[in-house]
Formats: structure tokens, C-alpha cells, sequence
């Protein structure tokens, strides 16, 4: 037997792995960590991609925003801002003139310990921090419209800033193929009305959205315009490991620096499958990305291209901080089954918020058993199509004991590997 260490909350999950003719691992390739990241940042933002130099952009300028990302990810803030926050400083920005937003799409604010975790205590006090609020029409502004008749409205303080920064890290990304670049703008810091045609099922019921997917997906290709009607004037990515150090830096054209980031995150996260398996077991990714089910629906639609139809995913995540929204919990409550739920959303002028994510949970019921361990889910939660497990060796044993031929996938870095 093999034992395994699965990504799951802060401390991680050892599961044995029966002895099976048929097993495969899938990981990250190991692209080697940097050692000194801090100093890989700085040289980027004086050497950037397809950019002027940071210190050459600020100067002159009165204003500047700095989108990062919430607190589902688990972005090295602390290595990036530091570096360009100096930066600005000596270009002769004040203090009081630079706003760090919070790019929460429809997610809730980064407060408290939150706040803090995600990028320390001292920048709080002396920038000002503001959490983006996708329905609040009082801080956002009309930029037009995209193709496809999308209206674009983004935050207000980041369009009214005079030196726009976005940052972030690129991985696979479940429904814009990766992560990071125009994702920082769109969902990051768009309005609802521009965040719904993004998730909407036009959209993701696309088969070219999809992860590790770029050309003709119609959510890159959207984010991408939007962002390009926004502007952005210094991208600031990274990518890690499955240790989440950093690996790479990519600074300069929100275009050029992503698509360089994107082509080597592809290299360090393909796994290649070498055929389908009955059961795949796989995690939320470890905190913080796997705080709550609606992020685990990541690991478990990125496990959908290893496992066989009507076969079975196996999924560990956290969820310490339960469920997610509202809107998640009423539209979990609701689900009766993958058809009839499609069908509610895809009527006329039906929405809601979160659609999107109980949307890609239905579609990997359309193929897969779901099964779920976590310490973290309220007692009484359950949906139509997902079992909770209390053991994950136990259930690993009795699937063999049913199939002595049992094929075996296992992905301990959920949705940070891509599964080819």
C-alpha cells in the first residue's frame, strides 16, 4: 500500500492507497522555485514584457490603484506590493494618493484576519484599502459595451486612478482556461451586469471553455476586451509551485506578460492521462482556495477529464468557512438534478447570483459520482448527486473490494494540475 499526502486546508491529508495493477498519480512538473523572489520582482517591474518600466510610468502621476486578489488565493502579496508600492513611493506618489483594491468579483469583502493574512498589517495603515462591491452602481462607471451587446462597468476608483496596476498568479482556470492577467479586471473589479454575461450559460456551457483552453473561449476572450476597455497599465503575475512558491514572474503588457506567464504555467501543470479511470480521487487545492464548497467545485470539474463516464470523483476539501453565499446556499438548496436545473437557468431573463458555480457542479454530475470528505460542511448539508464520506481509506478499500480491477487517478494538487 501507498500513502499519499493530499492538499487539504493548512495541514494537509494522508490517505492510503490500496495496492491497484492500474494507479496514476498526477502532479505539477517541478519547476524549480526562485530563490530569491523578491528580487525577481523588482527586476521585472525595471525590466519589463512589451512594457516602459514601472518607475517610468508613475512618474508624473498623481493617482494609482493596485487591484490583487481576494483571500481565496493564495497570492504572494506580501512579496509583490512591497517592491512596487516603493516604487511609486520614490516616483513621488504620496501615500494617501495610493488605493490597493480588493478584487472580489462577486465575492464577499477581505476584512479582519482575512485582511491581514492576505497582505500584513503595516500597508493597512498607510494605504488606503477598499474592497470592490460588484452592486454598488454608486462605485462603478459605464465604459461602454462589448461585443456580443455585454455592458462593461467597472470599479470607479481604478478607472478615475491616472497609473493602473493589476496583479496576480496564473493557474489553470476551470472556466477562462487560466487565471490571472484580464482576470484581475473581469470578474475581478467588474459590475454585476458585465460579471453575469461572463458566467452566464451562453457562455460556459461553451466546450472551449474550458481549463487550460484560451483561443475561442468566449470567457478569456470577453475578459480580455473588457479589460482592454478598462485599461491596464502594468500587469504584475505569478506563478508557483505546489508548495506555493513562486516560480515565475511575468510583469509588463497585460497581453504579452499573461500569455508568457500562461505558456509556462501550461508546461509546469500538464499532466498527461493515460487513459480514463473508474475513480479519481483529488482535493480543493489546500487553503486558502478550498475555505468553502464553492470553491471546491474547482477541484472536482478538474478531475472530470481522468475519470470515465459514470465513474466516480473523490474529493478532499476544507471548507472551514462552510458552504459560501447566500445565493450559493439557496441554489444548493434547490437542486434537484443536473437537467432540471440546467433547464431553470438557461430560461429568459433567469438569474442569480452564483448560478455559475452550482452550473459547473451539474455538469460534472452529468458524468461523474460525486463523493466528498470535509471537516468543514454544516451537518446537515446534502444535494441530490453528492455523498459525504467520513473516511476516504475506507471508501477507497470497499471500491476495490466491488472492482478487484479498480483504475485508480489521483490528483493531490486539485484544480492547480491540469489534467490532459
Amino acid at each position: 500500500m501507498r500513502v499519499i499526502r493530499l492538499d487539504y486546508d493548512s495541514k494537509g491529508l494522508e490517505v492510503t492507497l490500496p495496492d491497484l495493477a492500474s494507479l496514476q498519480v498526477f502532479s505539477m512538473k517541478s519547476a524549480r522555485a526562485m530563490k530569491s523572489p523578491g528580487a525577481a520582482i523588482t527586476k521585472s517591474l525595471a525590466r519589463p514584457l512589451g512594457a516602459r518600466p514601472l518607475a517610468e510610468l508613475a512618474s508624473g502621476k498623481r493617482t494609482a490603484c493596485i487591484v490583487i486578489s481576494d483571500k481565496t488565493r493564495p497570492v504572494p502579496n506580501k512579496l509583490i506590493l512591497p517592491p512596487i508600492l516603493a516604487l511609486l513611493k520614490k516616483a513621488g506618489l504620496k501615500e494617501k494618493n495610493i488605493t490597493i483594491l480588493i478584487g472580489t468579483g462577486t465575492h464577499g469583502p477581505t476584512e479582519g484576519k482575512y485582511l491581514t493574512e492576505l497582505i500584513g498589517k503595516n500597508i493597512p495603515r498607510l494605504y488606503r484599502v477598499e474592497n470592490h462591491d460588484c452592486r454598488d452602481k454608486a462605485k462603478l462607471k459605464r465604459l461602454g459595451t462589448a461585443s456580443g451587446g455585454a455592458p462593461v462597468w467597472i470599479n470607479r476608483t481604478y478607472c478615475d486612478a491616472e497609473l493602473k496596476i493589476v496583479t496576480g498568479f496564473i493557474e489553470p482556470h476551470f472556466m477562462a482556461g487560466y487565471s490571472g492577467g484580464r482576470k484581475g479586471v473581469c470578474p475581478g473589479i467588474a459590475g454585476l451586469d458585465t460579471i453575469r454575461i461572463f458566467h452566464s450559460p451562453g457562455f460556459l456551457e461553451s466546450p472551449q471553455a474550458e481549463s487550460g483552453r484560451l483561443g475561442k473561449n468566449p470567457c478569456h476572450l470577453l475578459a480580455e476586451e473588457v479589460s482592454g476597455l478598462a485599461g491596464i497599465d502594468f500587469l504584475v503575475n505569478v506563478t508557483l509551485d505546489a508548495k506555493k512558491r513562486v516560480t515565475g514572474v511575468f510583469s509588463g503588457h497585460p497581453v504579452r506578460a499573461f500569455e508568457k506567464g500562461a505558456a509556462f504555467c501550461r508546461k509546469s501543470v500538464t499532466s498527461g492521462a493515460r487513459k480514463v479511470f473508474d475513480v479519481v480521487l483529488t482535493s480543493g487545492g489546500g487553503a486558502p482556495l478550498d475555505r468553502n464548497f464553492y470553491q471546491t467545485v474547482k477541484g472536482i470539474v478538474g478531475a472530470l477529464p481522468a475519470v470515465r463516464k459514470g465513474g466516480t470523483i473523490i474529493i478532499a476539501s476544507g471548507c472551514r468557512d462552510g458552504l459560501g453565499s447566500e445565493d450559493f446556499k439557496k441554489l444548493l438548496s434547490g437542486f434537484k438534478n443536473p437537467k432540471d436545473y440546467l433547464g431553470k437557468i438557461s430560461a429568459k431573463g433567469f438569474f442569480r447570483l452564483d448560478q455559475w458555480q452550482v452550473e459547473e457542479l451539474a455538469k460534472a454530475m452529468k458524468k461523474a459520482e460525486i463523493k466528498i470528505f470535509s471537516e468543514g460542511l454544516p451537518p446537515g448539508f446534502n444535494i441530490p448527486g453528492l455523498t459525504r464520506i467520513p473516511d476516504i481509506d475506507a471508501e477507497l478499500k470497499k471500491a476495490k473490494e466491488l472492482n478487484p480491477r479498480l483504475k485508480l487517478g489521483v490528483i493531490p494538487n486539485g484544480p492547480y494540475v491540469l489534467v490532459k
